[in-house]
């Protein structure tokens, strides 16, 4: 194909000259020491091993590959009825507008699929072979049909409104033709529509719902040159696709397409439009570079590398979706990611997906992406607070599902109304952000009052008992049950105070609160248990099924943990329970699996970590399938499954709960080499390390804020030797203390290494790479 800035290397010459302000981790720079670690890491070559290929084209969503830049997305499958290509295109902001009175956000607020460009070939298709490139983001292949051949690449750019499909034809198939197939905007959950309907609907969710009134018809509305489809909403605004195809050559064209949504006018006409002009007139090697550009950062955030190729390429992938699903002022990570494909969810769900949906990114060095989230939070303050203002003005709730502007009454579903944690978990995730950063302006600024406001929500229902305990009255653990004195309450509410309390000491400031708060802490009940251990609550005792939400003291919170051996038991009989009760129904699920090898791993038991992360990738859960692409669907796609899987392997090479980094922590017998490289930990450190023949051979710290450092590792009463800055002294067998400034990196490593200190990856397993996408024509 013509040379447009996607098929030269990037090199650190071509990043240079583009003006781009990347950190290249390998780049020389003359007027800095020596580093303590070399950086051997082939980026282009290390990706490719992962690439997902396909020796056929794909003929389902499970299947089919897929691109996004946070916003807009495609994915690319053969047309159920064979013969065509069928591009799916999405876009996270194109949801309804309707109040609450016609339904909960299933119905009132719903996303929608935007539509499906289809490119019918002119003969019968003989075959194919696609590539979804990881380190470009984009995918490239050829499909052969009895009169030719179709090369095809596709992308949506990484910083720029649009997306673009480049073909490349040979023999008749210069007759190959696009059209367009917009979907009606309707929730893929059946609207009510009767009478019938609408009583079901009160009966299930205890309020009244109208019935529905379909949007207005979609109207073709091209103007100057570019083709428009826009699709109205009765409640005012609505979306408008956008597309204009671009002839290179007479056998070489480009379909440019961008969506935008507007409420609660129709700008998004001119705003969809005016991002196809603009990719029209841009330079294309440029834009491709800038494209490429930003994939390479994203990709060197960090680096893994495993001793088993396939969970690697997992790994990579989840990455690489990572990279497609969310940008600092995105937005929140949905449901389905930007992917919507039908199901009973179509929209964001707070009690679990949104928060395992994101906790990757920050071990992983991508805080960046999860800014998005923290960005909706502080945006949306007021929605909020309306959330909580029938239970308790002046603080702030998060209903169980909303929509990115995050309104949901407590009450539109009357099922999950007392389902009171969830945005006390989401600002966990915002402590972990503040954690990592030690960014002191976000705790006191950001965090610290929404923080304050939703540990509020629990003030009306606090009270003292005869045993002078303070309780809680009844609320509802998500997905088992309502209880009083719930777990998953009584977890949240205990870490919120404390964080709370300790952000206050850290910046040296005070609270009219400040008393009661430690009040709580003093006096909050224990947690309740039985002798299979923690129950859901005083009322519940644990039921078969997926959700751990009984269990958050141990994790994600870490509030009770093997740092007290003589809790652990009672924190590993919990879990068991937990996991052989839910299996023995048939009720764990793959995100079920994915918390499994993240609790092993916080018991140290990298071996049933393993068990449990294999299982996930393998798709054996008694709920949901994982698939060929690597995403995963129990009765439509839930986008959080897969990328637990990215955290629960986090969990496993490196902890930093508790005040310590725990390097290899949870590392399974069939792990004897591993390496990983800035990853990040507690306190604002950039952590490296390698592991070689069982052994961590090497630790090298970098300190981002001058926060006290502890290092655990598996060194005994071996002294390290030290490289770099700062001092190092024992704390014990396993613990080390480094004394480090900020901006200094120290490197530890044992006396008898006597090669290298280096980042590289491991070999390729044989028969390994490439493993997922489909493989065979069948």
């Amino acid at each position: 194909m013509q040379d447009d800035g996607f098929d030269r290397p990037l090199d650190r010459r071509t990043i240079l000259a583009a003006g781009a302000a990347v950190p290249l981790i390998a780049a020389a720079n003359p007027a800095r020491p020596p580093a303590l670690i070399e950086d051997l890491v082939d980026w282009p070559a290390i990706l490719a091993r992962h690439d997902l290929i396909w020796d056929r084209l794909p003929r389902s969503w499970g299947e089919a590959p897929f691109l996004g830049n946070g916003r807009l997305a495609l994915s690319m499958t053969e047309t159920k009825e064979g013969g065509a290509l069928s591009f799916a295109l999405d876009n996270v902001d194109v949801y309804d507008r309707r109040d609450f009175s016609w339904g909960w956000p299933a119905y009132s607020r719903a996303r929608y699929h935007v539509g499906d460009f289809l490119l019918q070939p002119v003969g019968r298709i003989t075959g194919a072979r696609l590539r979804l490139d990881l380190h470009r983001a984009e995918l490239t292949g050829e499909v052969v049909t009895d009169r030719g051949a179709i090369r095809l690449r596709a992308f949506v750019h990484a910083e720029q409104p649009h997306m673009a499909i480049e073909l490349e034809t040979s023999g008749d198939e210069a007759g190959c033709a696009w059209t367009w197939h917009p979907t009606p905007a309707v929730s893929t959950r059946p609207p009510v529509r009767t009478a019938a309907d609408a009583a079901k609907y009160e009966h299930d969710y205890g309020q009244p719902a109208r019935i529905w009134v379909d949007n207005p018809p979609g109207e073709r509305r091209d103007a100057d040159g570019v083709n428009r489809w826009f699709q109205p909403l009765l409640a005012g605004g609505g979306y408008t696709t956008a597309w204009a195809e671009q002839a290179q050559a007479p056998n070489r064209r480009t379909l440019v397409i961008s969506n935008a949504m507007s409420f609660p006018d129709s700008g998004s006409l001119e705003t969809a439009a005016r991002n196809v002009r603009a990719a029209l007139a841009a330079d294309r090697a440029k834009a491709g570079l800038a494209h490429r550009r930003w994939w390479d950062a994203h990709h060197r955030a960090s680096f893994l590398s495993l001793p088993d190729t396939r969970l690697e390429s997992f790994y990579w992938i989840q990455i690489y979706k990572y990279g497609c699903i969310a940008r600092p002022d995105g937005g929140v990570i949905d449901t389905h990611g930007p992917w919507l494909q039908p199901s009973n969810w179509p929209y964001l769900t707070w009690n679990l997906n949104v928060q395992i949906s994101t906790y990757a990114l920050q071990p992983s060095n991508r805080l960046a992406l999860a800014e998005g989230l923290f960005h909706a939070l502080d945006t949306h303050r007021d929605a909020l607070r309306r959330t909580a203002s029938t239970v308790a003005p002046g603080a702030a709730a998060i209903g169980h599902v909303t929509q990115q502007d995050l309104e949901a009454p407590m009450e539109a579903d009357r099922r999950y109304e007392k389902e009171w944690g969830n945005l006390l978990w989401v600002c966990q995730l915002y402590w972990l952000q503040y954690r990592y950063t030690m960014d002191r302006r976000m705790l006191r600024e950001r965090l610290l009052p929404l923080l304050a406001e939703a540990v509020a929500l629990y003030y009306p229902i606090l009270s003292e008992k005869a045993d002078g305990r303070l309780h809680l009255g009844v609320t509802y653990s998500p997905e088992i049950g309502s209880t009083r004195d719930c777990n998953y309450d009584l977890a949240l509410l205990r870490w919120g105070i404390g964080a709370l309390i300790e952000g206050h000491r850290t910046l040296g400031t005070t609270h009219p609160m400040l008393a009661r708060w430690r009040d709580i802490a003093a006096r909050l009940t224990p947690y309740p248990v039985d002798e299979h251990g923690y129950r859901v609550g005083a009322d519940m005792a644990v039921q078969p099924h997926r959700h751990y939400s009984h269990l958050m003291m141990i994790y994600p919170l870490y509030l009770e943990n093997r740092d007290t051996p003589a809790k652990l038991p009672l924190l590993e009989k919990s879990t068991a329970y937990w996991l052989d009760t839910a299996a023995a129904a048939g009720q764990g699920s793959g995100w079920s699996l994915s918390a499994a090898a993240s609790f092993h791993a916080a018991f140290g038991k990298g071996d049933a970590a393993l068990g449990s992360l294999k299982a996930l990738v393998a798709g054996k859960s008694g709920i949901g399938k994982s698939f060929a692409n690597t995403m995963y669907a129990e009765s439509g796609q839930n986008i959080e499954t897969p990328l637990s899987g990215a955290q629960s392997i986090h969990d496993m090479v490196l902890q930093s709960w508790g005040g310590a980094i725990r390097v290899f922590p949870a590392i399974p017998t069939a792990w004897p080499d591993l390496i990983f490289s800035d990853f990040r930990a507690e306190g604002a450190f950039l952590v490296s390390a390698r592991r070689i023949a069982c052994r961590t051979a090497w630790v090298r710290v970098k300190s981002l804020a001058g926060e006290p450092c502890v290092i655990e590792c598996d060194w005994g009463g071996e002294t390290p030797i030290l490289k770099g800055a700062g001092t190092m002294r024992r704390l014990g067998d396993r613990r080390i203390a480094l004394s480090l400034h900020a901006g200094e990196e120290a490197a530890l490593h044992l006396p008898t290494l006597v090669e290298r200190l280096t980042v590289s990856p491991l070999p390729a397993q044989p028969g390994t790479s490439n493993s997922f996408g489909v493989h065979g024509s069948n």
